[in-house]
């Protein structure tokens, strides 16, 4: 399994979102360093899936569908990828198919367990341990 450019936005996008509780385009286009354009179609195959909802106007914006502990990371990778699954296949021998075979069922089940709440506290927890150790 390959997370794509496309899906490593997204995750970012949806992430900066959930923290904010409420964020414009370009507030998430300036923050995450994602192309506008890029955002726009990204945001509109979120909201089709139904991760996020917007609002039209001056103080326009989007926020989470739904609860930050409904969604799992495998919802905004279906959005953008697809089904969550196996990579491209290549031409290779049994034992490495089986091995990549497994790997991939392995990484998919992660990735349709680990709530996005859950990525959150991870990120934050990573962000106060990296910011203790700063020193001048």
């Amino acid at each position: 399994m390959r997370l794509t450019t496309k899906v490593r936005y997204g995750l970012r996008a949806v992430c900066h979102v959930a923290h904010r509780g409420y964020a414009s385009a370009h507030a998430i286009s300036e923050a995450q360093s994602i192309p506008p354009r890029y955002l726009e179609e990204i945001i509109a195959d979120l909201r089709k899936a139904g991760i996020v909802v917007g609002k039209r106007g001056p103080r326009g914006g989007y926020r989470l569908a739904r609860p930050i502990s409904d969604i799992v990371v495998g919802d905004v990778v279906d959005a953008l990828a697809g089904t969550v699954g196996p990579g491209p296949e290549a031409p290779r021998d049994d034992v490495t198919a089986l091995v990549e075979r497994a790997v991939d069922e392995s990484l998919a089940a992660s990735v349709r367990s680990l709530r996005l709440d859950e990525l959150l506290e991870r990120a934050r927890e990573r962000h106060r341990r990296n910011a203790a150790n700063y020193v001048i």
